[in-house]
């Protein structure tokens, strides 16, 4: 009885071990597309208020479990100039461009199967199907950070910023299969907008955005990938709780 309740607490251990922020440089990396920082670097609108959503694909290849989400975006005006803002997480009175706290609420984070090209008589393009998962994480539970800066042809400098998450669920998958992330801004302002940053290079299928006036159709994103990483549990939990589970079967023979 007290070696199974033993257990027991190892496993529980394991399971909240997630609960930790996660450091995307040394949690193990499933997927990867990183953010495009030259000057034709740009942001696709992904946010409620407009409203709009994008969404981009990626391949499962060992078939882990994603803990950890990890994506580039920006604040700015929307306008023929658009001007970029700092974060609404870390304002700095002192700027002129700082977003009014209390703006950005969070994110959703969703995953989906996948409709490949040529299926979808309405869209023939691929683009999301069935949704797989759906969380809804606040920004007091988002880490957030300066990633740094994109001087867009004209001068208009843009704030790329890093956003990191821990699922507070992970999203199981099967290896072989191509899922969708779609990331979408949770705020009430008209006046600005919050655009996910398009990755420096295109994998697969472009991806897709919904929204401005034609909802329900994913359109094509052309010729654009979005930045984002998805990491898995550190092996060395695994194999931890393995050790230890054995050793203890072993005490107690």
């Amino acid at each position: 009885m007290r070696l199974r309740l033993i257990i027991v607490a190892i496993l529980a251990a394991a399971v909240a071990a997630p609960a930790v922020w996660a450091d995307p440089v040394t949690n193990p990396v499933k997927w990867s597309q990183l953010p495009r920082m030259d000057a034709y670097g740009y942001d696709f609108s992904s946010e409620t208020t407009v409203p709009s959503m994008v969404a981009d694909d990626f391949l499962c290849i060992d078939g882990q479990p994603v803990t950890d989400v990890h994506w580039w975006g920006s604040y700015y005006l929307p306008g023929p100039i658009y001007p970029y803002y700092t974060s609404d997480n870390l304002p700095d009175p002192s700027s002129p461009t700082d977003v009014p706290p209390g703006i950005l609420q969070g994110f959703l984070i969703e995953f989906y199967t996948d409709v490949p090209a040529g299926v979808d008589p309405l869209m023939p393009w691929s683009h999301p199907g069935d949704l797989l998962y759906e969380e809804a994480i606040p920004i007091s539970q988002v880490q957030e950070a300066l990633f740094g800066e994109v001087v867009h042809i004209g001068g208009v400098v843009e704030n790329v910023w890093q956003y990191n998450v821990d699922l507070p669920v992970p999203f199981l998958q099967e290896a072989g299969n191509i899922y969708w992330l779609k990331i979408q801004a949770l705020h009430q302002s008209s006046l600005i907008q919050w655009g996910w940053h398009e990755a420096d290079s295109l994998w697969h299928d472009n991806a897709v955005q919904m929204g401005y006036g034609r909802q329900g159709m994913w359109e094509l994103v052309t010729d654009k990938d979005m930045a984002f990483e998805l990491t898995v549990p550190e092996p060395v939990t695994t194999l931890l709780l393995g050790a230890g589970l054995i050793a203890l079967i072993r005490r107690r023979r």
